[in-house]
């Protein structure tokens, strides 16, 4: 059976960032405990940063087959919420590295990719303007990033409402709330 290497050395970097500051794990660290060449390393990763994001990715392209399959953007928007307070840990170390911009940008391209894919595949209607519609995906993915740093990982948040008031300020607003 093949070995899916980018995922070994994804899942190593997080039982890595688990371990020790994000800061100070190296593509030594990394191909060591794979037990892979530094060649192989960056035949798959440029460095460290594409590890981050491309796990990133993979998580939102995760998100978005299950959001596919669902007619209830709340529900999305729960699993949205869920996932960033699971992931909050490794988020928070990320934040408080030296990488906090590319984490950022990297969140909220990945939040934006993943809205502009659930809008194409969903068909759901959109009467914005091209231009409009690219604002209104960016403004959108920034928000979002924003409430998931903001209350992903407390404790106290009633997910359920969190959901509602972000499905409502997302789509009941934009005229992108999909056929009921």
């Amino acid at each position: 059976m093949p070995v899916n290497v980018k995922g070994m050395i994804a899942d190593t970097f997080m039982q890595l960032s688990r371990e020790k500051n994000v800061d100070k794990i190296t593509v030594k660290d990394l191909v060591e405990r794979c037990g892979i060449s530094r060649q192989t390393f960056y035949y798959h990763f440029q460095d460290l940063l594409e590890v981050i994001e491309w796990s990133m990715q993979q998580a939102f392209q995760t998100l978005l087959t299950r959001s596919l399959s669902s007619d209830d953007p709340e529900a999305v928007l729960r699993d949205f919420i869920s996932a960033s307070a699971e992931a909050d840990v490794l988020l928070q170390k990320l934040l408080h590295s030296q990488r906090r911009e590319q984490i950022e940008g990297i969140m909220v391209r990945s939040v934006r990719t993943y809205l502009q894919e659930l809008l194409r595949s969903k068909g759901a209607r959109n009467n914005l303007s091209y231009e409009d519609t690219e604002i209104a995906l960016s403004f959108c993915a920034c928000g979002i990033v924003g409430l998931l740093l903001e209350y992903g990982g407390k404790k106290n948040v009633d997910r359920e409402k969190l959901a509602c008031q972000m499905r409502r300020l997302l789509f009941d607003r934009t005229g992108q709330a999909p056929e009921r």
